[in-house]
């Protein structure tokens, strides 16, 4: 059975789209063409940021392949759970968000902020005890 997990909303990523967003009428308040052309080349990247950050999804699935998703824009990853090496909690410089670091593969590392980070590695740990068992 598959299991998705999605990313938790952080303070960086609200704060960021903030400001993203009052630099874009920041522009518009301006009349010309270049500020205006400007602002619409903002409020794209605002888009970009915005559907990141919701539609960012991690699936375990049923074959034992973890799949990143962050949303339509961008390309998916996808490498198997048996290919994890180490997987362990961090926290940023400033202590004001965590993140879950997995190293797979032959030095390949990837960060993931999923809203509920133990059912998260708790999935993992279990589906690696079962592959370790069937070896």
């Amino acid at each position: 059975m598959d299991k998705i997990y999605h990313q938790r909303f952080t303070l960086a990523a609200k704060s960021f789209i903030t400001i993203i967003t009052l630099f874009a009428v920041y522009l518009f308040w301006f009349k010309s063409v270049m500020h205006v052309t400007m602002g619409f080349v903002v409020v794209l990247v605002l888009v970009a940021v915005i559907e990141s950050v919701i539609h960012t999804t991690y699936k375990i699935t049923s074959d034992g392949n973890l799949v990143i998703d962050h949303g339509r824009f961008s390309k998916k990853k996808t490498f198997p759970i048996s290919d994890i090496v180490k997987m362990s909690r961090h926290e940023t410089k400033l202590r004001l968000s965590h993140y879950i670091l997995i190293e797979y593969g032959a030095d390949n590392c990837v960060s993931l902020q999923p809203e509920d980070e133990n059912a998260l590695m708790d999935e993992i740990n279990r589906r690696l005890n079962q592959i370790d068992e069937t070896v």
